[in-house]
């Protein structure tokens, strides 16, 4: 009998529904970027960044590579953190060769050979411009830079700070009258290399 009664004390135990707090939140897709990174030159400033960018909150997982065109892929809860604040990780990662770590994105918008249509893109990338600064790397295939200007997080907020990727790309991607309704690429590499469940889009 006493036996009996632990088993049925384990299993009432066991299988107690969850209170409202107990349950599990609703899981966010996470979105991914790639962020190129100058400044990483030996295995050492790969693991600065790895460790800066993997304690910032929201952060789901990463993939670092040195190389020529040294990057950082990111996977993340875009309702946790912002593409800025990780873009700032980077940036505040130790420096172990004299200068810091200087993440960009790389988009490419073929229709901005166009003058009509680089005048509307740059329209909306001046909207942006309390946070990032862009660069022409080559308008005839529609290459652009994007840099991201310093950003002071506020630890008292979880919400996500700065530049929203997503932003712009609603307002470069998304059909007229909401947006341009461009073809946008953002350039990403090595994301077979993140651990997620499940396949997800890169933006």
């Amino acid at each position: 009998m006493r036996i009996l009664a632990f088993v049925s004390l384990l299993l009432t135990q066991s299988f107690a529904p969850l209170n409202a707090a107990e349950k599990e939140k609703p899981k966010t897709s996470p979105a991914i970027l790639t962020f190129y990174v100058t400044g990483i030159e030996c295995a050492s400033c790969v693991e600065m960044v790895r460790q800066s960018v993997s304690d910032t909150p929201g952060v789901m997982d990463l993939f670092v590579e040195q190389r020529i065109d040294s990057y950082a892929s990111v996977a993340f809860d875009p309702q946790q953190v912002s593409a800025h604040q990780i873009a700032q990780a980077i940036f505040d990662s130790i420096p172990l060769h004299g200068r810091p770590y200087e993440p960009r994105l790389m988009l490419t918008i073929p229709d901005y050979a166009k003058p009509e249509i680089a005048a509307k893109v740059d329209s909306v990338i001046a909207r942006h411009a309390a946070f990032i600064e862009v660069e022409t790397m080559d308008k005839a295939k529609g290459e652009l830079l994007l840099y991201f200007l310093p950003l002071k997080n506020d630890p008292t907020n979880n919400k996500p700070q700065g530049w929203n990727h997503l932003t712009l790309l609603h307002a470069l991607q998304d059909p007229a009258p909401k947006g341009l309704g461009l073809k946008v690429q953002v350039l990403s590499e090595g994301l077979d290399m993140l651990n997620l469940p499940t396949k997800t889009p890169s933006q």
